[in-house]
């Protein structure tokens, strides 16, 4: 019989890397709680209609990636593609303004795209991120970069930097599509398929495209407008700000005058963080302002500022760093007398209701091969109870010394 495995795009996360996942998770609710956050949790489907209005249907996650269905009430429902249109849908829902603004929420979990599977991104992946609704300050903007910042920075990650850029309100915005629709007209043979039906309907996706030809024709031209050379006197005082704020601040930090994210519900100030040990695919995390959002899904007029991590790529950076090294239990027993002895036993459960994580042998193994399980399991201590009642022999595995005592002093010592 065939064996069955896991889905194209899946994985599994096993032992010895689940210690690296809860590392970064733990990482991420410390600064989180710090920061003043509060955890969100929504559902993993919502109406496909959420994320066309939000996303963009000329977007790619919308027009080729997400996860459609239809239910047994024939309505169309989406597998999340990323956190930020569920958060909102719940702000608006569950009347979240009324608590006070602005409000800092953030979330943690699986999101699906039908992407081609590549190095640190599969079609099941896993983000976290954060939406702070209600201020309009370009300190809001500064906070959430920061925010990132100190996570990356506790992860080890230091070389890390800030890519900047505004796109602007309304106004900045359509006087830059039309000096860009003007320079479009110039390279438009060069242009993918794709990219000339952008062009009509979505222009800013342009300067986005990953196909080879395409994208050095847009981007190595030299007349290629930037979007800050659009910017109202008010958009521009805001991008300024952001920058002092970032330079006081001692965040690393670069502008580039053509980031512009792939979702459309980005307005003004946009950002990526990137680490240059992950290569071209240097990513790691992105976010921006999207002041039309909560309008636009039916709420009140809101200005809202967000990023989004895929942690994926945090864990194969910690990895490659060897950064976060594997958790291990505290003490393994040994099970010196075999099945018909339980005093392995009694002391491990003596110890587990200390809440102190302890395992003994179950399997009738030698103590040799009892040893080669506890470094496995990268004990703390082993525990080898002695013929005296009572009495056990402690070996510190880190210390590699062995001190023979009674149980109870040894379980005092642990508690402490």
């Amino acid at each position: 019989m065939n064996k069955i495995q896991a889905i194209k795009g899946t994985f599994d996360i096993l032992p010895g890397d689940v210690e690296i996942w809860q590392h970064v998770e733990s990482t991420v609710r410390k600064w989180m709680r710090i920061f003043g956050c509060f955890e969100i949790r929504t559902p993993v489907f919502e109406k496909t209609d959420l994320f066309a209005r939000s996303i963009g249907e000329d977007t790619d996650i919308v027009g080729k990636e997400m996860y459609t269905f239809k239910d047994m009430g024939d309505r169309s429902l989406t597998l999340r593609p990323e956190g930020t249109a569920s958060v909102i849908r719940a702000f608006i829902e569950n009347s979240l303004d009324q608590r006070g603004l602005p409000q800092q929420l953030w979330y943690m979990g699986p999101m699906f795209r039908q992407e081609r599977p590549q190095k640190g991104r599969q079609r099941q992946f896993h983000q976290f991120g954060v939406e702070i609704i209600g201020s309009p300050s370009p300190m809001t903007d500064v906070q959430a970069m920061s925010l990132f910042d100190c996570i990356a920075g506790e992860l080890g990650l230091d070389e890390r930097s800030f890519s900047v850029n505004s796109l602007g309100g309304d106004e900045s915005r359509d006087a830059y599509k039309k000096s860009l629709l003007l320079f479009l007209d110039t390279v438009e043979d060069s242009l993918c398929e794709d990219c000339r039906r952008r062009k009509t309907t979505n222009p800013l996706r342009v300067l986005d495209c990953k196909v080879p030809g395409c994208n050095e024709a847009v981007h190595n031209a030299k007349n290629l407008p930037r979007t800050v050379d659009s910017l109202t006197d008010e958009d521009r005082s805001h991008y300024d700000a952001v920058l002092s704020m970032l330079t006081k601040k001692g965040i690393v930090f670069e502008e580039d005058p053509f980031l512009v994210r792939g979702l459309d519900y980005y307005t003004g100030v946009v950002f990526e963080m990137k680490y240059s040990g992950l290569g071209s695919q240097s990513a790691i995390m992105g976010g921006g302002r999207y002041d039309k959002l909560v309008k636009q899904l039916g709420g009140q007029e809101l200005p809202a500022v967000g990023f989004a991590c895929g942690m994926e790529r945090l864990v194969m950076v910690l990895k490659e760093k060897e950064i976060a090294a594997a958790e291990g239990i505290d003490v393994y027993v040994v099970n010196v007398a075999g099945d018909g002895d339980y005093t392995a036993f009694d002391y491990t459960d003596a110890l587990q209701k200390h809440e102190v994580s302890a395992m003994t042998d179950h399997m009738g193994r030698s103590v040799k091969a009892q040893m080669r399980t506890a470094s496995k399991l990268n004990a703390r201590y082993v525990l080898f109870p002695e013929e005296d009642d009572g009495m056990v022999s402690a070996k510190d595995m880190n210390e590699s010394n062995q001190e023979t005592m009674s149980f109870i002093a040894f379980l005092e010592k642990m508690k402490k």
